[in-house]
């Protein structure tokens, strides 16, 4: 399987294990594709079935309040970091409806690709898809109302790099938004680390942000979400 960079892992790794696994998408797309486009392996029923499954599991953690905690509204333009194939950024696209904009970004092209699939499937036509690198996620500058980083944090490799350069894309005001769960580990910024809320508090100080609030009424209690203003 093709290593993936910790920046986009998070929960999608069963999704990238089977993606890279299912035999009737091959890179050339030509043994069992038929006319489908190369690589194109969320396509594939079986590949659907497990997203629709593991969608099911995010929604039951009820990330999708965090939009009523910061008062995300129609016609905001708001950024997603590390948006995957694009569980969040699709409720955030419905949110701001047709007269906001959603820039969903990630480094990895495939789920990009695939996120692209999925906005047009589904209708949405607010929705800029952004490829980063893994210190800047590209976001246009001092546009955004909001940027959320949703179950991302820990798989950032530069997370202090990025949170910098989040912040030149928010508008004066704006805030930045991380829903994380804490307990478990991870290798982050060189080193095994415990997801603690103060490792979180320690990475934020060393940024232009500062913690507005933490809110942990979601459903899941190792859910915790940081609200961030620029200092």
């Amino acid at each position: 399987m093709q290593k993936r960079n910790p920046h986009v892992q998070k929960l999608l790794v069963p999704l990238v294990i089977l993606a890279f696994a299912a035999p009737a998408l091959s890179q050339s797309g030509s043994e069992q594709g038929g006319k489908r486009q190369a690589g194109r392996y969320w396509l594939d029923a079986e590949y659907r079935r497990e997203v629709a499954e593991y969608e099911k599991t995010r929604d039951a953690l009820q990330q999708v309040r965090a939009l009523d905690m910061v008062g995300v509204k129609p016609g905001m333009a708001v950024g997603e970091v590390g948006a995957g194939n694009g569980y969040y950024a699709l409720k955030l696209a419905r949110r701001v409806g047709p007269t906001g904009k959603v820039y969903a970004n990630d480094i990895v092209e495939d789920f990009l690709a695939e996120l692209r699939d999925r906005a047009k499937e589904q209708g949405f036509s607010n929705i800029e898809i952004i490829l980063g690198t893994e210190t800047d996620p590209r976001l246009p500058a001092g546009r955004l109302d909001f940027v959320f980083l949703v179950q991302v944090f820990w798989h950032l490799s530069k997370p202090v790099e990025v949170l910098d350069k989040i912040a030149a894309s928010l508008k004066r005001g704006a805030r930045l938004v991380l829903v994380e769960n804490e307990g478990g580990k991870s290798l982050h910024e060189g080193r095994l680390v415990v997801h603690t809320r103060q490792y979180v508090l320690d990475l934020i100080a060393r940024t232009r942000f500062s913690v507005e609030r933490i809110d942990t009424s979601l459903p899941d209690p190792k859910s915790v979400v940081f609200v961030l203003a620029l200092k």
